[in-house]
């Protein structure tokens, strides 16, 4: 309850009218109805207007979630603490604003203790806790106001600040990531409210978090990266195309100017790294048609601030053609040079008696034998020779990533994990088929034996019907069975390896793998390889863990064991040379 002077002020405050003055000014702060006296003793609708600030700032301590906005007019401001929502015209007349439209999103805001443990997790780096913190409650990025969340008030950090500052570039990834997935935004503001929208939150979302400056200097995360010298975090956070790398801080200075300037050890190949990222980035494609309907192709270097798509099937005509592969981000100049190497191969002046051109041109070889993933294997490389970020497409994940890096691992284990667990209950559905086979098949080598001992006690024709019934009955179950052999097979009939194929010997693996434990063996679309594992064998890193990838690493033996017991089934490179030269 208050007390009377405040009563007293907030009467003389509602009893007062526009003053045409502009100098006046009112104070309005809006209470939430939660903390409304709906009680039958209070008639009066109290209006918390105010001519001075200090006096309003009295009822936003008292009521932590009210919200305070300044009006040169008096009916504006008795709309507001009436609605909490401004009035678009000041003339209107000022109509109360039904209950529903109170209602912003279904999620509780955080208490300050929960934004101050959120805050110590973004700077340990618990990216897991953290995952889990915001997809349970959205309002720890996004406050009530539709801005980012304030983590530190003194400061006014938001959490891209904080992961920025601590060099924590998975954080800001992930927080970029999260403000800007479309899945995010109707989680918080409800699927309905989204479509009513005439603008993306998602984009505009982003746009704050990046470029968002703090109180105190100024200073975005992108300032905040670059004079710490964290090259990673610099490199998350100009990926966006949102970013802005030339806001001024409070003392004028650009991003680029204070590169490292808050480090204790002068590094001039990093201050050059970090120059180098604050200019365009941009990447170098792979571009590939659906069903390989045109041979694939090296695209021209692009920017998100300049992207590819625009300049894409513009020709009804063509097959449609679409980013499989990039490798960036990198300068213009590096991109130039890095398509230049990928494009064009390097001469080989071949003397006699050296060989052929698949012998000292590994890329040439790679590019003919390998049509689906040709480019993308000599890119990889190229990518790794040189030190620059490499992704790719592949379908099964449904997702651009590198396999010689942590997150793509993860990715392929849980994948062929998920693979395991389906394997292991379609086996365990089959069990009671086979068991059942069995048991009618014993049936009819009992009946078969009792008839023959007493063919005389029972009737013939009683005991070949219930023999040709169980018949039936088996010869069903076979089918079945033969028919998901063959539906297995047919999947892969490029890859079928033959009866004459040798068996695995006791030699098969190499010295260093450990013996895998026996169980189904598990490919990545089937019970045999194909063309996509291999592909995969071939795009991951040549050691693998057995505790931390368990999965990987017995697929990866698996897929050892099948090379070598049919090494031409995967490496058609010497078929390829004989059809190229026989006309030689």
């Amino acid at each position: 309850m208050m007390n009377e002077n405040e009563t007293a002020e907030r009467q003389l405050t509602c009893d007062m009218r526009p003053n045409p003055s502009n100098k006046t000014l009112f104070y309005a702060v809006y209470v939430p109805l939660e903390y409304r006296d709906w009680s039958e003793d209070s008639e009066e609708e109290v209006f918390h207007i105010y001519l001075e600030m200090q006096a309003a700032l009295q009822v936003i301590q008292t009521y932590k979630k009210g919200r305070l906005k300044i009006f040169k007019n008096h009916s504006d401001a008795v709309a507001y603490v009436r609605t909490g929502y401004e009035q678009p015209c000041s003339n209107s007349t000022v109509l109360p604003t039904p209950v529903a439209q109170e209602k912003s999103n279904n999620f509780k805001a955080p208490e300050t203790k929960e934004l101050q443990a959120f805050k110590r997790l973004i700077k340990n780096g618990d990216l897991e806790l953290v995952k889990k913190t915001v997809w349970e409650n959205p309002r720890y990025l996004i406050s009530s106001g539709d801005t980012p969340e304030i983590l530190q008030m003194g400061s006014r950090y938001n959490a891209l600040h904080i992961a920025a500052n601590k060099n924590r570039p998975e954080m800001c990834e992930f927080i970029l990531n999260t403000v800007g997935d479309p899945k995010f935004m109707q989680w918080h503001y409800g699927e309905d409210e989204c479509k009513k929208m005439y603008f993306n939150p998602a984009q505009i979302m982003q746009d704050l978090y990046l470029n968002t400056p703090d109180k105190g200097l100024n200073e975005t995360p992108l300032h905040f990266a670059v004079k710490y010298g964290y090259k990673d975090v610099v490199r998350v956070l100009v990926s966006y195309s949102q970013c802005i790398k030339t806001l001024p801080n409070k003392y004028n200075q650009l991003p680029v100017d204070i590169i490292c300037s808050r480090r204790h050890q002068e590094d001039e190949n990093l201050k050059y790294e970090i120059c180098m990222l604050l200019e365009d980035q941009f990447y170098v494609p792979v571009l590939r048609a659906e069903g390989n309907a045109c041979p694939p192709s090296i695209g021209e270097p692009f920017s998100p601030t300049s992207p590819l798509a625009s300049s894409l099937n513009r020709d009804p005509i063509s097959p449609r053609v679409e980013v499989k592969a990039f490798a960036g981000p990198m300068t213009k100049s590096q991109a130039v040079e890095f398509r230049k190497k990928w494009k064009t191969p390097p001469r080989v002046t071949l003397k006699k008696g050296q060989g052929d051109a698949f012998s000292n041109s590994p890329s040439l070889a790679l590019r003919l034998q390998d049509t689906e993933k040709g480019l993308e294997r000599v890119g990889r490389d190229l990518a790794e020779e040189c030190q620059v970020p490499w992704k790719e497409y592949w379908p099964f994940l449904k997702d651009f990533v590198d396999f010689r890096k942590d997150e793509g691992l993860m990715k392929l284990e849980k994948y062929l994990e998920q693979r395991f667990i389906e394997e292991q209950r379609l086996r365990e559905n089959k069990e009671p088929l086979l068991y059942s086979m069995k048991n009618q098949t014993n049936k009819v080598d009992n009946i078969l034996t009792h008839k023959s001992a007493n063919c005389q006690k029972m009737p013939e024709n009683i005991i070949d019907n219930e023999v040709e019934g169980l018949c039936d009955k088996l010869r069903l179950c076979s089918l079945v069975t033969e028919a998901d052999e063959i539906e297995d097979d047919t999947d892969n009939l490029d890859f079928f390896t033959p009866p004459s194929s040798p068996e695995p010997t006791e030699d098969d693996s190499d010295d260093d793998m450990q013996t895998a434990e026996e169980g189904s063996v598990i490919f990545i679309e089937g019970s045999s390889p194909t063309k996509l594992d291999h592909a995969v064998y071939n795009a991951i890193l040549s050691t693998i863990c057995s505790d931390m990838y368990p999965y990987i690493y017995h697929w990866r033996h698996d897929m050892q064991l099948a090379m070598k017991r049919d090494p031409y089934r995967f490496n058609n490179i010497k078929l390829l040379r004989k059809k190229l030269f026989a006309n030689n």
